[in-house]
């Protein structure tokens, strides 16, 4: 059974090789789908309307005015399929149109439509779908009468909340640098808090707020090495362990004022005590301090001669002229610093 559609313009149908009138009742306009070489029926007619089904006899040839007799009546947006069977039966379907709604972006319309998809509505209603958006039902329902189709608007933003973390600063104390000086040993480095939200649209407004990501960038600790002797010490190797407040021994036994010397050695030279002559062994009174003692020296007029180990002796420690004899490491050193009137802070007693 093949139909031909014949639109309401038509004002006549080819009806067994005639050309024959349509007849247009209730003032209305609408398409039909007739058979091509339909003769006049002289059997059975079936009507088909919202699905009951109704069977006729009749002698007429004319879709209409089969319809009108039967008190058929056709809105402007219905249509009319008609086919013949092998028994020369006619069947007639009445398509009715019928009306949904669509509510998007804050506008609502209702259209007139035979049937379709979701999706075919919204193509003629000109509504574009985005990707995150949510249409009810979905796109690929099937419409029907009354049905109310719901697009809503959904958009996702991230955003990021930023937290600077200042970095902090560490001094360590360096016994072997004067007062004043330091010196940057690591770069300190801000660090960063992060939250990461997402945040909900849903038609424009703000609907929840999800965190995503939470991190911490822990910030660099600037260390920065500090003078802490009164001028350079002479002796670069004073120990870590020796803590000096303003440019004094914090911990000390006792103190030896008296006047300094100094004197060298050449290389390998061996002291009264057994130790190697080098810089940081001086010459004292083993009497007054004995050898292996730890020393700290600084002189009266700011010069200061640092750590030293009482190690070796001479006449004017013995004879108490000089307090003490500092080695040096050149003849010229030696000479550079003279005689000093110096405080001997004893760190620590030695044991001959």
């Amino acid at each position: 059974m093949t139909p031909q559609t014949v639109n309401t313009k038509m004002n006549k149908m080819l009806l067994r090789g005639k050309i024959i009138r349509a007849s247009v009742f209730a003032a209305m306009a609408f398409s039909v789908v007739m058979m091509t070489g339909y003769r006049k029926l002289d059997n059975s007619v079936f009507i088909t309307d919202n699905g009951v089904t109704k069977e006729i006899k009749t002698n007429e040839s004319d879709i209409y005015e089969i319809l009108k007799s039967e008190d058929y009546t056709l809105g402007t947006e219905d249509r009319v399929n008609f086919t013949k069977d092998e028994n020369n039966s006619g069947h007639i379907e009445i398509l009715r149109a019928f009306d949904v709604t669509v509510n998007a972006d804050g506008e609502k319309k209702t259209l007139t439509v035979l049937g379709g998809k979701v999706g075919d509505i919204l193509d003629k209603a000109d509504i574009k779908v985005g990707k995150t958006d949510k249409v009810v039902p979905s796109v690929g329902k099937d419409v029907k009468a009354g049905m109310n189709i719901e697009v809503t608007r959904v958009r996702y933003a991230e955003r990021k909340q930023e937290e600077e973390l200042p970095f902090q600063t560490k001094y360590i104390d360096d016994p072997n640098v004067a007062i004043g000086q330091q010196t940057v040993v690591t770069e300190g480095e801000n660090g960063k808090h992060t939250i990461v939200y997402k945040d909900t649209y849903i038609n424009g407004k703000l609907d929840k707020t999800e965190e995503i990501s939470n991190t911490v960038k822990q910030p660099v600790t600037q260390v920065i090495k500090r003078g802490m002797s009164l001028s350079t010490p002479y002796n670069q190797n004073t120990p870590d362990s020796v803590k000096l407040v303003n440019g004094i021994p914090e911990s000390y036994t006792r103190i030896v004022t008296g006047k300094s010397t100094a004197y060298s050695a050449p290389a390998g030279a061996g002291t009264a005590s057994g130790r190697l002559a080098t810089v940081g062994t001086v010459a004292v009174n083993p009497n007054v301090i004995p050898y292996g003692s730890e020393l700290y020296i600084v002189s009266h007029d700011g010069l200061v001669y640092g750590y030293a180990i009482a190690a070796d002796t001479g006449l004017g420690m013995m004879d108490g002229t000089v307090a003490v004899d500092l080695f040096m490491a050149s003849y010229e050193d030696s000479c550079d610093w003279g005689a000093h009137t110096v405080d001997i802070y004893v760190l620590s007693e030695g044991n001959g």
